[in-house]
């Protein structure tokens, strides 16, 4: 597993939320925002204990819409979608957040989630914005996406009810070089 800090561009896209956390008056709901807040960021950065700390004993994963996935449920699973997701750069990724709603059980975040997939990995997605992908090449996709996060009294991610509301969209071929906070550490 790779550990990486998150690069500007990255970091830059969740900053919505970590304003909001700022400047949030009420305990709870700062509380509330700063987990979430802290969980993208361990989730980018591909550690899975830290990410694992920030969630619930038994986390639920609920995935509706435009993917083939519905989400793991238990710790176990958690943390084998995570690793997963990290062996392929999944977890690198941009949350242009556009959207922040808190109360004292719930964060909800909407955006554009962007990432860098190969164009075997997409071979397997329903896409939308190119016909013809190079296997080995690396393309740069987004999809909008609301999460909601509910949060437990102690103050920890229950999980991610998670809609997609549109299947990846491929922008672009990327670049040796271009965009080098999305994919893999070592993308080339």
């Amino acid at each position: 597993m790779t550990i990486s800090d998150p690069l500007p561009e990255a970091r830059a896209s969740w900053g919505l939320l970590a304003e909001r956390a700022a400047s949030e008056p009420d305990p709870r709901r700062r509380a509330n925002l700063e987990v979430v807040a802290r969980h993208v960021e361990e989730e980018v950065r591909g550690d899975v204990p830290a990410l694992m700390a920030t969630l619930v004993a038994q986390p639920r994963y609920e995935i509706w819409g435009a993917s083939a996935s519905t989400g793991p449920k238990g710790y176990d699973a958690v943390v084998k979608w995570y690793e997963d997701s990290i062996a392929i750069g999944k977890n690198r990724l941009e949350f242009e957040i556009a959207r922040v709603a808190v109360d004292g059980a719930t964060v909800v975040t909407e955006g554009v989630f962007r990432h860098a997939y190969t164009g075997a990995v997409l071979a397997g997605k329903a896409t939308r914005g190119t016909a013809e992908l190079e296997e080995h090449a690396w393309y740069a996709v987004e999809y909008r996406a609301l999460v909601v996060w509910p949060i437990s009294r102690e103050g920890l991610i229950e999980g991610e009810h998670v809609y997609v509301g549109e299947p990846p969209r491929v922008l672009r071929r990327l670049s040796a070089g271009e965009c080098p906070h999305l994919g893999p550490v070592d993308r080339a």
